[in-house]
């Protein structure tokens, strides 16, 4: 996406602040208006002063030039009181775009992005384009209505002296633009650079604990420094070459000022000019060179947003996942899984899944068993439709998962992970996150049914206690239980379990499992397996081998097949 392009489509986006952007260029036309009125009255004072004094005109003029200038200060507060609140309310819709749009798209962008990046995005990005593009066109459309009007004030005092001045101004844009397309990569390069500080600093501190077990603190910080010294080297660079417009072109301006002033003083001595239009034409020049020096000052406030502007723009362009509203809505009374010839692919060029077959019988518990990496995770996201198969058909009570919407889809079915995430609210909210309307009364009964419900109510507000995130107020077998006692809420037909009991100590995994055989009373139910000793009472285990099912059937036959399975479970008995 091109410079040109990027600024096009933030022009469109201020579009939707018509009526604010209206206001505002018209305060700033009519405070530049009166900026550029009043030299002219400063020089019929000067002419009063140095001729013959009108005491009545001189006080009239006075009073004139004071209420011109009042003036320009209410229409400048107009405009600048207009562009902030556009620059405000163009955050708050950008990001709620952003966010609207980060819903929209598929698992798999998450995938392959950093939550710091993404963080760095709806923060620094966003704040970047409303401070630095909107208030550089501001500065940008007074400057130019500056320009347009000092000139034909100028041009009605002194010809000669006017094309002095507008001939420097050439030289001003090009000294300007030579260093602006040299800081438009360093402006880029920092921008990309300071998403990935901010995805590996994000990535650091969530995982500190692991870092400081691993001793791996001394690497972090070298890779961080490495990471941190190429911001400082971009910044340092962008912000230089960005630092040489301003005085570059106020050495141009200052330049034609000199030669003005010089003109000027000659006309004079042939008293073929007055001295107040001297130093009405010098103010005028003043004022002309002035917007060349703040617009290119502004340049590099515009590079960063436009560099900002391309990220985000970048996400916006993104394929979204293809709207279902019209689809049918899932009515899943039974919980019956069928795979019918899937086969699927992250990369097309890397088939993972072939041609797999399998039935599983509403009200079962299948097992998933495999080495890492075997596909057993990716099994479960096809049916969750985190993914699209590539080709066959997956089918739940008969219906195929293409032709209902994937919220119905993913409301029938429950999961309880590894790694429970607890959200930002109290016990009762992080519990009901999956059912809303659910009444106390409710809540606090399925905590009793999984066993929460004693723990909680030690807790110092009970169901009220607000937990910030994955709290640490709270054990890893707690947090399991609460996110069983979430599921038991929603009451599911299917249920996906991912290794629920892996990271708990022995005595908080038999009251988790304890709840878990609650949970799965009556339900279809996936367990993806690592200890297989949790799943010897399956109805079906599903053995898998680089994203095929390889084996299948139960713990007994299995074992008198004495195959992979049979290797599996002796290697972990042995």
């Amino acid at each position: 996406m091109s410079m040109k392009e990027v600024l096009k489509r933030l022009i469109v986006f201020l579009w939707l602040f018509k009526g604010l952007l209206i206001f505002s260029l018209i305060c700033a036309f009519l405070s530049v208006f009166l900026n550029v009125a009043a030299p002219m009255l400063i020089g019929s004072i000067i002419d009063q002063i140095t001729g013959s004094l009108s005491k009545q005109q001189l006080l009239s003029d006075i009073v004139l030039l004071i209420v011109l200038y009042i003036l320009y200060s209410l229409f400048n507060w107009g405009m600048m009181a207009a562009s902030n609140r556009i620059a405000f309310s163009s955050s708050s819709v950008l990001r709620r775009q952003l966010y609207e749009k980060l819903e929209k798209l598929p698992v798999s962008f998450y995938d392959q992005s950093t939550r710091g990046d993404l963080i760095s995005r709806f923060i620094n990005d966003i704040d970047f384009i409303s401070d630095g593009f909107l208030q550089g066109l501001s500065t940008m459309l007074s400057g130019v209505a500056t320009i347009v009007l000092t000139l034909v004030f100028m041009l009605q005092i002194n010809l000669i002296m006017t094309a002095i001045v507008v001939i420097s101004a050439p030289f001003t844009y090009l000294v300007a633009r030579v260093i602006t397309l040299r800081t438009n990569r360093y402006f880029n390069e920092q921008a990309n650079i300071l998403g990935k500080l901010n995805g590996y600093s994000e990535e650091m501190l969530s995982g500190i604990r692991t870092v400081k077990a691993y001793g791996y603190e001394e690497d972090a910080q070298r890779q961080f420094e490495t990471y941190n010294q190429q911001l400082y080297t971009s910044g340092v660079k962008s912000q230089f070459y960005g630092s040489l417009a301003n005085p570059s072109t106020r050495f141009v301006m200052n330049t034609a000022y000199a030669i003005v002033g010089a003109i000027g003083a000659l006309l004079a001595f042939f008293s073929q000019i007055t001295i107040g239009n001297i130093s009405t034409f010098l103010i005028y020049s003043n004022l002309f060179s002035k917007p060349f020096t703040e617009i290119t000052g502004v340049m590099t406030q515009l590079q960063s947003a436009v560099s900002s502007g391309k990220r985000i723009f970048t996400i916006m362009d993104l394929e979204e996942q293809s709207d279902d509203s019209d689809k049918d809505v899932l009515n899943l009374k039974k919980g019956e899984i069928d795979f019918e010839h899937v086969s699927f692919a992250y990369d097309p060029q890397k088939p993972l899944m072939k041609d797999i077959d399998l039935h599983v019988k509403a009200g079962s518990k299948v097992a998933v068993v495999g080495k890492t990496g075997a596909g057993k995770t990716t099994l479960v996201n096809l049916l969750m439709r985190f993914y699209d198969i590539s080709s066959g058909c997956i089918r739940v009570d008969g219906h195929d998962i293409n032709t209902v919407t994937r919220d119905s889809l993913r409301s029938s079915f429950g999961m309880v992970l590894q790694d429970t995430y607890l959200f930002e609210g109290t016990i009762a909210e992080n519990i009901a996150y999956g059912k809303p309307d659910a009444s106390r009364e409710a809540i606090i009964a399925a905590a009793k049914k999984s066993g929460a419900h004693e723990f909680i109510i030690r807790l110092n507000k009970g169901y009220d206690t607000v937990l910030h995130g994955n709290s640490s107020i709270l054990s890893q077998g707690q947090r399991q239980l609460l996110s069983i006692t979430r599921v038991l809420l929603m009451n599911p037909r299917v249920l996906i379990l991912d290794e629920a009991t892996s990271s708990i100590d022995t005595v908080s995994e038999q009251h988790v499992n304890h709840a878990m055989h609650l949970l799965m009373e009556g339900k279809t139910s996936f367990i993806i397996a690592h200890r297989l000793s949790t799943i010897i009472d399956a109805d079906l285990i599903l053995v898998m081998e680089q994203g095929n099912i390889i084996e299948q059937g139960t713990h007994e036959e299995l074992l008198n097949k004495n195959g992979a399975y049979a290797q599996l479970f002796n290697s972990q008995f042995a």
